[in-house]
């Protein structure tokens, strides 16, 4: 298995970061958000203590950000490793001990038993947080970490995704810029969204006593490339570093939530 090195805790995290100064914390090569996001899970993993740690991917259908290489590398560190994925046809996985074929907020997982859990680019879709949140505060063990990376609902890229969606030309614009569903790897299912616990403030209210709670905002120019025609990408990187400079939230959230001690 390739090392890799982690550095730092997450608390040293300012609330707003440029994710090429997140990369600056590893000594290896930069290879995007799916590297960053198993870097982190395994740097919480170390710092538990626990030899045999049970760790659960939420919604981990397709890999950790379209690749399985970073669920590999995060089963090498967890004693159980558990997924959840309501997409049936995802049955089972050799990284996985067990999937369970269900939405979370459904899936029948033992109480307290969980060390670590995350989910990438779920919370944006959850409809009922909840229904979502108790079950994670019924699952995760008292001192539990989850960690949540998703889109974040103060940047204009969730306000133009609600408004294309409310005028019902998404599919059409992500057959535009994304490929084809079946001709184009890159074009993923068009799920619904509902940006009801992504944001600082949602998860504030959300969490409550059950959980402390952490938040990042991330920035990158042209982190949006990949949704954006390619003739106005200039222009969508000109606005990401009018954003970067004013300090606004960037476009990716990170969340990190422990499970307080049952009073």
């Amino acid at each position: 298995m390739m090392q890799m090195p982690l550095s730092s805790s997450a608390a040293q995290f300012r609330s707003s970061v440029p994710d090429h100064e997140v990369a600056g914390r590893y000594t290896l090569p930069w290879r995007g958000p799916g590297e960053f996001y198993a870097r982190l899970i395994i740097d919480d993993l170390d710092s538990l203590g626990e030899s045999v740690p049970t760790v659960l991917d939420i919604g981990c259908g397709g890999g950790l950000l379209g690749a399985e290489i970073w669920q590999v590398h995060i089963a090498a560190c967890a004693g159980t490793y558990i997924g959840v994925e309501p997409n049936t046809a995802v049955e089972s996985s050799p990284v996985f001990a067990r999937v369970i074929p269900h939405a979370f907020e459904s899936a029948q997982i033992e109480p307290a038993s969980v060390d670590l859990a995350y989910a990438a680019m779920v919370l944006e879709h959850v409809h009922r947080p909840e229904d979502f949140f108790a079950n994670l505060a019924k699952v995760l063990r008292p001192g539990g970490v989850f960690w949540g990376f998703t889109v974040d609902r103060r940047h204009y890229f969730s306000w133009f995704s609600e408004l294309i969606g409310a005028l019902h030309l998404k599919e059409r614009y992500l057959d535009r810029v994304r490929g084809r569903k079946g001709e184009n790897a890159a074009r993923y299912d068009n799920f619904p969204v509902f940006y009801r616990c992504n944001s600082p403030a949602a998860l504030k209210r959300i969490a409550g006593n059950e959980f402390s709670l952490q938040t990042w905002s991330l920035h990158r120019v042209g982190q949006l490339d990949g949704y954006v025609p390619y003739r106005l990408r200039r222009f969508s990187r000109l606005v990401d570093r009018v954003i970067m400079r004013a300090h606004l939230p960037g476009s990716v959230l990170v969340v990190r939530m422990v499970r307080q001690p049952r009073l």
